[in-house]
């Protein structure tokens, strides 16, 4: 379908859908958008069209997807404030850490501040540490990205390096997706970016939140810390913290809160995406390193399958696969993965998918 939007109004647009810009000028997330690109929309997402002048989109909604037009820019004032002081500041690598509660529009920040560093001639590394809504690799990992261009979202950067973790929350596996974050960040660090932004994850309340985040703080050493606060859910969090540094700004208006089904439906579109063609690969016990070895099942379901992780030398993170069969006579496991190239070490997770890539286990997301 067709819609005209008018200047200084805002199209929002919830997937699966595809936006397509006829005529006018138009900008997602600060990145303005050429009228031959077609943007895709995931299921579970909200992008924002701010018209800068009369527009027409050419629209295609798929299921449940919709539209809505609200009046300005629903990008806040407040998030070019932290913008200021970072390009500000004299040293490199800047390094900046976003905090934020599950749905506070995090991503949808960081995105706008890639843009805006970026369009200012500044390389950008970003490091992604949610492990439950994933945007820099596969869900279950941490990894990192670099970006050299305006985006639209950071899914659709690529993965330069990560680390399978196997979970999806940093609940159960708090020293692992720290350790983690801490190594993806010292090889962002010989990208020699201008600035590297290190996204977390909602997991703020609590005892086990705090403490997890005062780590990363310490492990990361951020130069400007900002939290995404709708109210005051991250002030416990927060008070911890001190300086000229650490800033809060608002949430976005046009904030897209999503349920537990959009959230594992988000999972699964990352798992379908570094699982694309792929193949059923064996590897024989005897020629590969297993973490931790008393993983292995004895026997294997191939219709619930475990999520693995696989690595080649160096601590090279390959991709993904799922274990799908056991030869024990043979020792050889089965696994359907799109890495083609011999992995030297392969680490269980603990999340289970069935043939469809659809997780079958519940998993605990923050």
């Amino acid at each position: 379908m067709r819609q005209t939007v008018q200047a200084n109004k805002t199209l929002l647009v919830d997937g699966p859908a595809a936006v397509q810009l006829v005529s006018g000028k138009a900008e997602v997330f600060a990145n303005p958008i050429k009228e031959t690109q077609r943007i895709l929309v995931r299921e579970g997402k909200r992008l924002p069209f701010f018209a800068v002048e009369l527009c027409l989109f050419d629209v295609m909604l798929g299921a449940n997807a919709a539209t809505k037009e609200v009046e300005g820019n629903t990008i806040p004032q407040s998030w070019n404030k932290p913008i200021e002081i970072v390009l500000g500041l004299a040293k490199h690598p800047v390094v900046i850490m976003i905090l934020g509660a599950s749905d506070s529009g995090k991503s949808s920040f960081c995105t706008y501040i890639v843009n805006k560093l970026v369009k200012a001639n500044r390389k950008v590394a970003i490091l992604d540490g949610d492990l439950g809504q994933s945007d820099i690799g596969p869900s279950g990992s941490v990894g990192y990205a670099v970006a050299t261009k305006p985006i639209t979202e950071l899914y659709n950067l690529r993965l330069q390096n990560g680390v399978f973790v196997g979970v999806t929350s940093p609940v159960s596996a708090v020293e692992q997706t720290a350790k983690g974050l801490h190594d993806m960040m010292h090889e962002a660090t010989e990208q020699q970016a201008d600035f590297i932004l290190a996204n977390t994850d909602g997991f703020v309340n609590g005892d086990l939140a705090i403490g997890y985040k005062l780590t990363l703080i310490k492990d990361l050493k951020p130069d400007v810390v900002v939290g995404v606060q709708a109210q005051t859910e991250l002030e416990s969090l927060m008070s911890y913290l001190g300086g000229g540094g650490v800033m809060t700004v608002e949430p976005s208006p046009a904030l897209n809160t999503r349920s537990e089904e959009k959230r594992r439906i988000l999972r699964e579109m990352t798992y379908a995406k570094y699982l694309r063609e792929s193949k059923l690969q064996c590897y024989p016990l005897s020629q590969i390193t297993v973490e931790p070895r008393s993983a292995v099942p004895k026997k294997q379901n191939p219709d619930k399958g475990i999520l693995v992780g696989l690595y080649g030398r160096g601590n090279r993170f390959l991709g993904i696969g799922v274990l799908r069969d056991i030869n024990s006579g043979r020792r050889i496991l089965k696994v359907q993965t799109s890495v083609s190239v011999k992995p030297v070490r392969l680490t269980f997770g603990k999340v289970i998918l069935n043939r469809k890539l659809q997780e079958v286990q519940e998993t605990r997301t923050a």
